[in-house]
């Protein structure tokens, strides 16, 4: 009797795990899509200011981050993959992060970021409506968000970044 309960609760658990993994993406849209960047005053790691006018005149790509994140640091090498497919800044906004340990980890990962912001306080990330990291936000020639990607860039989002990227420089 006892193993007929652990037959039938295993076959349930294989079922709902199977019936999940079919489920549809869930897209979690931001009110910030086709506006102006938010307002964003950081000190880079380089100590230099950034701010929304370094948003302006190209097409790139801002990226929350963090070195304690595990995701982030799936998506690091995705992020190398998508500048050699396409020439795009990536702009790092490094969230509620330890400078120390940032260092650390762009030293042992490699830095994909043409200039990294420091929100120590997490306001910024606030601002842009940051749910969780990583996210990333296309940006167009004229500062406005296009696209936000919540979670890891991987290669699927790799093809979907390009396709819009290409769509944004015509």
């Amino acid at each position: 009797m006892k193993y007929i309960a652990l037959i039938v609760i295993t076959i349930f658990i294989f079922v709902c795990f199977f019936f999940g993994l079919k489920k549809e993406e869930k897209v979690l849209s931001s009110p910030l899509l086709n506006k102006h960047v938010p307002e964003i005053n950081l000190i880079s790691l380089k100590n230099e200011k950034l701010n929304k006018n370094d948003f302006k005149n190209e097409v790139l790509l801002v990226n929350f981050f963090a070195s304690w994140c595990v995701p982030c640091i799936v998506e690091h090498d995705f992020l190398f993959e998508l500048k050699k497919k396409k020439s795009i800044k990536i702009y790092g906004i490094n969230y509620k992060d330890d400078v120390k340990n940032l260092e650390q980890w762009l030293e042992k990962l490699g830095n994909p970021y043409y200039k990294i912001g420091i929100d120590s306080t997490g306001i910024t990330g606030i601002n842009w409506g940051v749910n969780g990291i990583p996210e990333s936000f296309l940006i167009d020639k004229n500062g406005i968000i296009k696209h936000k990607i919540n979670g890891v860039i991987d290669e699927k989002q790799i093809k979907i970044l390009l396709t819009k990227i290409e769509e944004l420089e015509k």
